[in-house]
């Protein structure tokens, strides 16, 4: 659930929305749960902007963790040859909010 200003403190796998995830080393992370996609830049996240529509999101296979003050880590497609997955970790994450104008898994908008 997310917090009254609207960040959360963890997503699940089986969630639903488009969520920008910022971690300890300033890195930021665009997770679309519904496309199954991640990339790291954040400007493709701006409402209405798909994000295949930017080069290089990578396949979001699954989301083992991602919870504020732990590491998220992730299960990837590089599209590798001969590789069924990457586990990729991050560092600690420090704030999760729902993409501006994107639809959560609770159903509702957020502006």
């Amino acid at each position: 659930m997310p917090t009254d200003d609207g960040a959360w403190d963890q997503l699940l796998d089986e969630m639903d929305g488009v969520f920008t995830v910022t971690t300890e080393d300033g890195s930021v992370f665009g997770l679309d749960l519904d496309a199954r996609l991640v990339c790291v830049a954040p400007e493709i996240l701006d409402a209405g902007t798909p994000l295949d529509a930017k080069p290089a999101p990578t396949r979001l296979l699954t989301l083992v963790i991602c919870q504020v003050g732990a590491p998220m880590v992730m299960l990837i497609d590089r599209g590798t040859p001969g590789v069924w997955f990457t586990r990729r970790t991050t560092a600690p994450v420090t704030h999760i909010e729902t993409a501006s104008g994107r639809s959560t898994s609770t159903g509702t908008r957020v502006s």
